[in-house]
C-alpha cells in the first residue's frame, strides 16, 4: 500500500465480509468505484445510510459503479451486518486502520485508543483518480445518495458524449 501522487487514489488490499480479496488497482479501467467509510454496525446513522444506498443500488449499477464499504470491524461482524440489511455490496475489514489512514478519514476526536473513521465517501474514476472526496466530521451527517449519483453522472457524461 502506498500514498498516491496528486489526486490518484492510493492502492490497497483488504478482505471483505465473505473473505474475498479486494484490491483497488483491480478496478482501474473497469468503472467508477465508490468507497464508503462506515463507523460500524452499531452506528444507527451508518445503518440508515447502508439502507439508503441499498434501496438505490440499481442506480449505481446503471452507472457501472461498484460500491465498496470500509469498516474497522472484523469480517464476521460485517457479515452479520450485510445479512441483516441485505446489503448487495462488500464491506471490507480495515481492522488495523491502514486504509482509513491512507484516505485520511481517521476520527482523531474519538477516544485515543478507538479506531473509527469519519463518515466519508470517495469516488474513484476508471483511470484511478479521486473525483469526489467527502469527509464529514459530524457523525450524524452523510453524503447524500443523490450527490453521489450526480457526481457519477458528471464522471461518465464525457465518456458517453464523445463523437467517434
Amino acid at each position: 500500500m502506498y500514498p498516491a501522487p496528486d489526486n490518484l487514489a492510493p492502492d490497497f488490499v483488504l478482505f471483505d465480509h465473505a473473505g474475498r480479496r479486494f484490491r483497488l488497482a483491480d478496478r482501474i479501467g473497469v468503472g467508477p468505484t465508490v468507497l464508503v467509510f462506515l463507523r460500524g454496525h452499531w452506528c444507527p446513522y451508518c445503518r440508515r445510510y447502508v439502507q439508503k444506498i441499498t434501496s438505490r443500488y440499481s442506480e449505481f449499477l446503471q452507472r457501472e459503479a461498484q460500491i465498496v464499504a470500509i469498516s474497522p470491524e472484523p469480517p464476521q461482524t460485517s457479515a452479520s451486518f450485510v445479512r441483516e440489511l441485505l446489503a448487495p455490496f462488500p464491506i471490507l475489514a480495515d481492522i488495523d486502520g491502514v486504509v482509513i489512514d491512507l484516505f485520511q478519514t481517521r476520527n482523531r476526536f474519538a477516544a485515543s485508543r478507538a479506531l473509527m473513521p469519519h463518515p466519508a465517501v470517495f469516488i474513484i474514476d476508471k483511470p484511478g483518480a479521486i473525483r469526489l472526496r467527502s469527509i464529514d466530521r459530524d457523525y450524524r451527517r452523510r453524503t447524500t445518495v443523490r450527490t453521489i449519483l450526480h457526481a457519477l453522472d458528471e464522471i461518465i457524461a464525457p465518456q458517453t458524449n464523445r463523437v467517434v
